[in-house]
């Protein structure tokens, strides 16, 4: 991302410096990157064109100012929940403001591409999302695919959770115990099969 943004071009990753191979230099190669991509989004203008892989042609810094922020919480969710996977406490939640633009990002960005894969069917119907952490919806058509939709008296499938919980489910990462289901629950049986 900091070569994306200083260049305002596509970069090869083949020709930025490897991660170390011992894993004890892990940590500190991860923190160096981090603030130097935190640098360079700093520096630039929010408004700035650059490279992207929008699927919806936004070529704005901005574009990956929420991309990094959205990747590293996730991530960072995955690394706690890895940490902890033997029963201990688990992981803390994503931002809740941090999880919304996660989820308007991957329901704009990344499902419609997702839905369009030669290869997959047989998710359909009208999906609404429910914050129960604050007012926020999302209505989703995945027979469009996967196009945003203005409010609708009722969807085929509601999931209703937290801003976290509903990205951490959209991403096959949140546990179904943790958000409520209503309506044509099939979804369920195929939503983890979307993400390969």
């Amino acid at each position: 991302m900091a070569a994306i943004v200083t260049s305002g071009e596509r970069v090869d990753r083949r020709t930025l410096d490897p991660a170390p191979e011992d894993s004890v230099d892990l940590a500190a190669w991860y923190v160096g990157s981090l603030d130097q991509t935190l640098a360079a989004l700093a520096a630039a203008e929010t408004d700035g064109p650059i490279w992207t892989f929008s699927a919806t042609g936004d070529r704005r810094v901005a574009w990956w100012c929420r991309r990094l922020a959205v990747e590293v919480a996730i991530h960072r969710w995955d690394a706690q929940h890895a940490v902890h996977a033997d029963g201990g406490w688990g992981p803390d939640p994503l931002d809740g403001e941090v999880a919304a633009a996660g989820i308007e990002e991957f329901v704009v960005e990344f499902l419609p591409v997702l839905l369009a894969q030669e290869d997959w069917e047989g998710l359909g119907g009208t999906l609404h999302l429910h914050a129960t952490d604050r007012p926020a919806e999302w209505w989703i058509d995945l027979d469009a695919p996967g196009s945003a939709l203005p409010e609708q008296p009722e969807a085929d499938t509601a999931v209703r959770g937290t801003r976290s919980d509903l990205l951490l489910w959209l991403t096959n990462r949140g546990l179904l115990d943790s958000i409520e289901v209503s309506g044509n629950r099939g979804i369920l049986d195929r939503w983890h099969l979307l993400r390969r």
